[in-house]
């Protein structure tokens, strides 16, 4: 009589793995990936017959706005007999920070040259009131509000001009 031992049962996935959603840091959050990665999303497995070791199908990143991206990796728990088990989990890198002005804005005024001093207006529209905007996720591009000026009593125009700057994932100061 021929007496056999098999392991045909998976190991048990004690406690499935999870989404992380991180702020961007503009390099690619490699760390936070990385451990993220190593922990395999936080999930456990066990098995009966032998020790468990773990793999991914982790591949890169999505590339969405800015340096913000997502991956949907699958992990395998596989025991010495080879059978195996699986937990998914999304692992997201968002961008929810608002460029930073620093400088910000500053007040233009010009002696009237009778022709609507349009270059020197241009120039300080276009410079976006001498504002330097940043962001760590992504490039800045500036707008504004200006439609042209109002005359008060005493025949001074004037034009408040708010600049707003969006960064590529559409977050915003002004």
């Amino acid at each position: 009589t021929l007496f056999i031992i098999e392991d045909t049962t998976p190991p048990s996935i004690d406690t499935p793995a999870s989404d992380q959603t991180v702020e961007c840091d503009g390099a690619g959050n490699q760390a936070e990936l990385d451990a993220w990665l190593a922990n395999n999303g936080g999930a456990e497995a066990s098995d009966i017959c032998s020790g468990v070791n773990w793999f991914n199908d982790f591949t890169g990143l999505s590339d969405d706005c800015g340096a913000t991206g997502s991956a949907t990796v699958t992990f395998t728990a596989i025991d010495d007999c080879g059978n195996s088990s699986t937990t998914t989990a999304t692992f997201t890198i968002e961008d929810t920070t608002p460029p930073v002005i620093d400088p910000g804005a500053s007040d233009l005024t010009v002696e009237c040259d009778g022709d609507g001093n349009t270059s020197e207006i241009d120039a300080w529209l276009n410079s976006a009131g001498g504002a330097v905007a940043s962001d760590v996720c992504g490039g800045v591009t500036w707008s504004n509000d200006y439609d042209g000026f109002t005359v008060d009593c005493e025949g001074i125009s004037s034009a408040v001009v708010i600049f707003t700057a969006t960064d590529d994932c559409g977050n915003t100061s002004t």
